[in-house]
């Protein structure tokens, strides 16, 4: 067999190997750059229970009022408690520039500030994002 003597084919197989190792690792939660995120996610399981309910793709949401805070290297919308829309637990905020303009507003101001937010949402992975479209600061 010519193809096991091949050095590209060793290198071929040697790179497929590791590569799954540190797909599975990352996955795991054991790693690093994961880890931070791996006790927000939504599992299948809670999500066939009801406990968490995942919004409609593309689904608009507006006047939606909060705060924001960072997680690892992610910023999270959490809406106040006092209102009564489908979102009832933080969602993670796609980068765009009116995130970047509200983290910069964010790091100005020392205190907690509250925010009227205009988005979209979105799904990836039984998990919803927000792209934001506006958000303005509200007293």
């Amino acid at each position: 067999m010519r193809v096991f003597r091949s050095p590209a084919f060793w290198v071929i197989l040697l790179s497929t190997c590791i590569a799954v190792v540190v797909n599975v690792y990352d996955r795991s939660g054991v790693g690093g750059r994961n880890s931070s995120l791996a006790d927000d996610r939504p599992s299948l399981a809670k999500a066939a229970a009801g406990e968490i309910t995942i919004l409609r793709e593309s689904m608009g949401v507006s006047e939606l009022r909060g705060r924001f805070r960072k997680l690892g290297e992610r910023y999270l919308f959490e809406e106040d408690a006092n209102t009564s829309t489908a979102a009832k637990r933080p969602l993670k905020c796609l980068e765009n520039i009116c995130l970047q303009r509200v983290v910069a507003a964010m790091q100005n101001e020392d205190r907690k500030q509250v925010w009227l937010v205009t988005a979209r949402v979105t799904e990836f992975n039984d998990e919803n994002f927000l792209l934001l479209e506006k958000a303005v600061r509200t007293r």
